[in-house]
């Protein structure tokens, strides 16, 4: 598993070689920042975007290599779309960042929350459908378009944390998607590589 860093030759040859992004969760935090970063280095460069909402007003990139689709990133279905339309609008996906997520909802977990009988309520467990059902559900998508380049393969960059290798106070649902979701890169990454036509590197990046 490669550390994804991003180095002067990394983002030079993002400056001068034009390839079609999609981004889930790219309308705000480090999704939106891939975004912005991305479009600064080349505004020639295809970007699909997933999520919820459209990106703010402030984001500019050419409407001619923008692709926004409503996407929830919990739905197969919704998902398929989204990368369904992309790959329509461009001819081909060559990088895909597997973003989207969320914090777990307080501390749930730990609260003796009661239903109206006075019976314990189950968990929010929406940290994990997104962390880590959802985020598994992008790859395999990703995959499967990336196959699509032929020799050129293409490359998967997964959002994580250090949750999932340090785990988090207080979250023990968004750890384990976290370390879920860093154990499923670990293994699919060998099957990847090995499999023609030969997807590039999985990159996982684990911001504080």
């Amino acid at each position: 598993m490669a550390l994804f860093t991003p180095t002067i030759e990394a983002l030079t040859i993002l400056k001068h070689t034009p390839n079609t992004f999609l981004i889930t969760g790219s309308s705000s935090g480090i999704g939106l920042s891939t975004a912005t970063l991305l479009s600064s280095l080349n505004q020639s460069h295809n970007l699909i975007m997933l999520d919820r909402n459209p990106p703010p007003p402030a984001f500019q990139h050419p409407s001619s290599n923008v692709h926004f689709h409503t996407c929830d990133i919990t739905s197969w279905q919704s998902q398929r779309a989204g990368f369904a339309a992309g790959h329509a609008k461009f001819g081909r996906i060559d990088c895909v960042f597997v973003n989207a997520g969320m914090a777990e909802h307080g501390e749930q977990f730990f609260n003796e929350d009661v239903d109206n009988k006075g019976r314990l309520k189950e968990p929010d467990r929406r940290v994990l459908n997104v962390d880590l059902n959802a985020a598994s559900d992008t790859v395999k998508f990703a995959i499967y378009y990336l196959k699509k380049n032929g020799s050129d393969g293409g490359e998967i960059v997964v959002t994580a944390s250090l949750a999932g290798y340090l785990a988090s106070a207080g979250a023990p649902l968004y750890s384990a998607a976290k370390h879920g979701l860093a154990a499923h890169q670990k293994q699919a990454e060998p099957g990847v590589r090995t499999s023609p036509p030969h997807t590039r590197v999985q990159d996982l990046i684990c911001p504080c």
